[in-house]
């Protein structure tokens, strides 16, 4: 019976996260990442932010006003990690194909690393001056990560965004 409870209540958290990533795949900025838990299993981490969260986080941030007005301006914060545990060829390769399909639309690729084993990629979509989205994919032998930020942001407050969501390339993701 216990069991049974946690698998229902597990389940009615899961529909708001996929409600809110299902308003968000018609967006300019949103990136399909592809399936890597049957793979990996669930991510370790899996965040789906959409607009009206992200403006309760904004009305939160009361004393960084200039982090409230950004997150204002955003529709949608998606984060996925993996554990890879020393196979990361099926990340590497979904890797690959999601910067296929970026770069078919019009996204601008800023930061490309590739060591043995291990891939960094970067891409923004603009509209004119403004981000319409970011996309960042790092995979190494322990983790694959996979961040889509998706709104209007003007390229010099990324920082801020990548600060307040404590994003760090290497795999390392806070909420603050």
């Amino acid at each position: 019976m216990k069991k049974w409870m946690t698998a229902a209540l597990a389940a009615m958290l899961a529909l708001p996260a996929m409600a809110q990533e299902d308003a968000l795949k018609d967006l300019p900025g949103y990136v399909s990442f592809g399936e890597l838990s049957s793979v990996y299993g669930e991510p370790k981490v899996m965040i789906n932010l959409g607009g009206t969260i992200l403006k309760f986080v904004g009305a939160a941030a009361k004393d960084d006003p200039e982090a409230a007005m950004i997150m204002s301006q955003l529709k949608g914060v998606r984060i996925n990690v993996y554990s890879t545990e020393g196979n990361p060829a099926a990340a590497l390769e979904q890797v690959n194909s999601v910067k296929g399909m970026l770069q078919s639309q019009q996204w601008e690729p800023i930061v490309q690393v590739n060591e043995d084993g291990e891939q960094a990629q970067i891409f923004l979509k603009m509209e004119g001056e403004a981000m319409q989205g970011l996309t960042v994919m790092a995979v190494n032998e322990e983790e694959a990560v996979f961040i889509n930020i998706i709104g209007q942001l003007d390229p010099a407050q990324l920082s801020a965004v990548m600060d307040k969501f404590d994003i760090d390339i290497n795999g390392q993701v806070e909420v603050d």
